[in-house]
């Protein structure tokens, strides 16, 4: 159970086949209404994906005025593939001692607090509150002393509040119109990978990437102004204003040498002792460079619109923004800031000192863009192709942000521009009823199952377009995939099997992420302790390019086997 009040699309899929489902069935007629509804109500019990769900239990306390959710977990990958000079120190130092290189003990709680509910209006409080501490920096000694100090006290837990405080807001509802003051996380539709009209928080992919964990778990809430208006118009049109006064937060990217970051080798320039790499240089320099709270400068504004006509569930948004991820605004001293760094590598190299590159300069290198987005989703019900729910959904970015690079390489800028951004997402859902396995392994559930394809093109491309962030391979202004998402309910739901994939037609790579769930009695329904076995499996075709693509950095030599225990409530 989520306790968060209000409009927010908590899963989507869940609540999307729910809605559409109950839509077709009003036309149908109230006897095979009743029908439908219970299979619509055993879908929703279906859908809750194991790999996707924080709690869906509640503790219930002040007569139900307080309600408090939440878990206890520790995600731990095992690598079964690396490179060997991750390890061999005859190549001039290692980056790990042990193939466990992430073991992630995270905490979460929700608090819902309802101030006041009576007549016409509801006031209520709403906090999310996370902790983490990450081992394996304080268990591999090599990977301790290959991370950034700094990087490596942000990495391991966290550092500030605001790192703490996830969400926090108050929540204001009176007759149509419904207010929300604070720091919040925001779902404008959302898919299993792919982020198409979900345009509003940036990520933090250091603990987690899309496919694998929550979105919400690696988003980053942002203070805002948030206000919902239900109409009577036609469509019952609900509109959606959001203004952020100013808290800009930027894309976070892995850090070298962890799990989800590049390997530490390819990056360690004229390093023998195996310290921070290039990369890591760029990298806290960018984060030097982020802007901060800035009314005039920074603030963020859109707007969703969202109804209900001929039979489809649809939404419009706008988004007017700074871009998440930084760009070199000026390359000559981008260039003199990498000079800075190869210079100390070469007298490390020479002396056999340890590196010590100095201070990052002054002077800003990177700034952050602005640019705009619309886009929109749109779902329907489709009863003759076996009882389907397909969603689309769409983004056109204006004037987006880009930079050039020597062949596309971010580590060779020379120039930025702006470029036009289409992309679009088709996604097809059902329900299976499979002979045998459905009845008596799944014990009368169905399985869940979806395709999603999406498509993106840049326009005006050429080969000098750095889109490695994108997903892009070099030269090529299209990236598609294809993505599948598989769930089975097994013996009453003691066991869960949950099955993500993903492959990229231009790129040539593959991912697939199969989990088992265990869930000790009374688990399902009053929380309880759950345990997760899987395995992360990567693969497909290399490129003379692929250091310019952001799927190298994740995907090469990052199989691992997933153990996961989970306590909820």
């Amino acid at each position: 159970m989520n306790v968060r009040p209000g409009t927010d699309e908590k899963g989507s899929h869940t609540r999307l086949y729910a809605f559409l489902c109950v839509q077709y069935c009003f036309k149908k007629g109230v006897e095979d209404v009743k029908n439908r509804l219970i299979a619509t109500i055993v879908g929703l019990l279906l859908s809750i994906a194991v790999v996707h769900d924080p709690a869906i239990a509640a503790v219930e306390l002040m007569d139900g005025r307080l309600i408090l959710s939440g878990y206890l977990k520790n995600t731990t990958y095992v690598r079964t593939s690396v490179y060997d000079r991750e390890f061999d120190k005859k190549y001039g130092g290692s980056n790990h001692d042990s193939r466990v290189d992430f073991s992630n003990n995270s905490a979460l709680l929700e608090v819902l607090y309802t101030v006041k509910e009576q007549d016409d209006l509801t006031i209520r409080l709403f906090g999310g509150f996370k902790y983490w501490y990450e081992a394996a920096p304080r268990l591999d000694d090599e990977l301790r002393r290959s991370l950034w100090h700094e990087h490596r006290k942000e990495y391991i837990s966290p550092r500030h509040m605001e790192d703490v405080i996830s969400e926090a807001y108050v929540d204001i509802q009176k007759g149509p119109l419904q207010i929300r003051l604070g720091k919040q996380i925001v779902i404008w539709g959302q898919l299993d990978i792919n982020r198409v009209a979900d345009v509003v928080n940036p990520l933090d992919l250091r603990w987690g990437v899309p496919g694998v964990d929550n979105w919400e778990e690696i988003k980053r809430g942002l203070w805002m102004i948030r206000a919902f208006y239900q109409t009577q118009l036609p469509g019952n049109l609900l509109i959606e204003l959001i203004f952020n006064p100013g808290d800009y937060k930027a894309l976070m990217n892995p850090y070298t040498g962890t799990h989800w970051g590049g390997e530490h080798f390819k990056y360690s320039t004229f390093n023998p002792f195996n310290e921070p790499g290039m990369w890591t240089w760029l990298q806290e320099k960018q984060i030097q460079d982020q802007p901060t709270w800035n009314l005039k400068k920074n603030y963020e504004f859109g707007f969703r619109i969202r109804g209900y006509t001929w039979d489809i569930d649809w939404t419009f948004i706008y988004w007017n923004a700074l871009d998440d991820g930084a760009h070199v605004a000026h390359p000559g001293r981008a260039g003199r800031h990498a000079l800075q760094y190869v210079m100390a590598g070469i007298r490390s190299s020479i002396t056999g000192q340890y590196l010590n590159p100095g201070p990052q300069p002054r002077q800003e290198i990177y700034e952050y863009k602005r640019f705009q987005t619309i886009g929109g989703t749109a779902q329907t019900f489709f009863e003759p192709l076996w009882n389907s729910v397909w969603r689309l959904e769409w983004f056109y970015e204006i004037g987006s942000p880009m930079q050039k690079g020597e062949k596309g390489s971010y580590f060779s800028p020379y120039d930025e521009v702006r470029r036009d951004v289409l992309g679009i997402a088709i996604q097809a859902n059902w329900k299976l009823d499979i002979p045998w396995f459905t009845r008596y392994v799944c014990t009368g559930r169905q399985m869940d199952f979806s395709l999603t394809y999406f498509w993106e093109k840049i326009f005006n491309h050429d080969r000098d377009l750095v889109t490695f962030d994108r997903f892009h391979t070099w030269n090529d202004s299209v990236t598609d995939s294809i993505s599948t998402f598989i769930k089975a309910e097994m013996f009453n739901t003691a066991w869960i099997f949950v099955f993500t994939g993903n492959y990229y037609f231009r790129a040539g790579k593959w991912m697939a992420v199969p989990c088992v769930t265990y869930c000790f009695p009374q688990c399902v329904l009053n929380g309880g302790l759950r345990i997760d076995v899987g395995a992360k499996l990567y693969g497909g075709a290399k490129h003379r390019y692929e250091q310019y693509n952001r799927l190298s950095h994740y995907m090469d030599h990052k199989d691992s086997i997933i153990l996961r225990i989970r306590y909820e409530f």
